[in-house]
C-alpha cells in the first residue's frame, strides 16, 4: 500500500512537470516572431543564391513597422597584381554587391548602394587547388559583403 502511494505521487509529479514544461515551450515560441520585415530577392546562380541565404539569415530578426524588398546581386572581377618582392604575381579577386531596398507598399526606393571588397591570394600550382581556392574566396566574399549590407540596412532602419 505504501509503495502504490509513492508510485501515484511520482506519476502526478511527472505529469505536472510534463504539462508545465510544454506550456513554457509554447509560450517562448509565441514571444519571438519568425517573420522578417525584409524579403530578399537575388538571381539564381550559385553565389547569388548563397548571398540570398546569408542575407535571409542576417535579416530574419529585423522587425519593422513597414515591409521591404531587398534586391541584391554579386559580381566578381579578377586581376593580377604585383608581389612585394616582384618575383611572382599575386592574384586579386574583387567582389561587388549592388543592392536596392524598396518599401513594399509605396514601391519607393529607400536605399541603394554598392559594396566592394578585395582579397589577394597567392600562387597555387595545381589546377584543382586553384579552383578550390577561388571558390572558397568567393564564398568568403559573399559572407563578408552580406554582413556589410546588413549593417548598412540596420543603421538606416534604426
Amino acid at each position: 500500500c505504501d509503495m502504490t502511494n509513492i508510485l501515484e505521487k511520482l506519476i502526478i509529479i511527472l505529469s505536472l512537470f510534463y504539462f508545465v514544461n510544454n506550456c513554457t515551450n509554447s509560450e517562448s515560441q509565441k514571444i519571438t516572431p519568425s517573420y522578417s520585415s525584409i524579403n530578399v530577392d537575388t538571381p539564381r546562380d550559385r553565389y547569388n543564391s548563397l548571398l540570398g541565404y546569408e542575407l535571409q539569415k542576417l535579416t530574419k530578426n529585423i522587425i519593422h513597422n513597414e515591409k521591404y524588398n531587398l534586391s541584391a546581386s554579386i559580381k566578381y572581377n579578377s586581376q593580377n597584381v604585383l608581389n612585394v618582392r616582384g618575383l611572382d604575381s599575386l592574384n586579386e579577386i574583387e567582389g561587388s554587391i549592388s543592392y536596392k531596398l524598396i518599401n513594399s507598399k509605396s514601391k519607393k526606393l529607400i536605399k541603394q548602394g554598392k559594396v566592394i571588397k578585395r582579397i589577394n591570394h597567392g600562387s597555387i600550382s595545381s589546377l584543382y587547388g586553384k579552383n578550390q581556392n577561388l571558390n572558397h574566396m568567393k564564398e568568403r566574399l559573399v559572407k563578408s559583403l552580406s554582413k556589410s549590407i546588413y549593417n548598412q540596412i540596420k543603421l538606416y532602419l534604426n
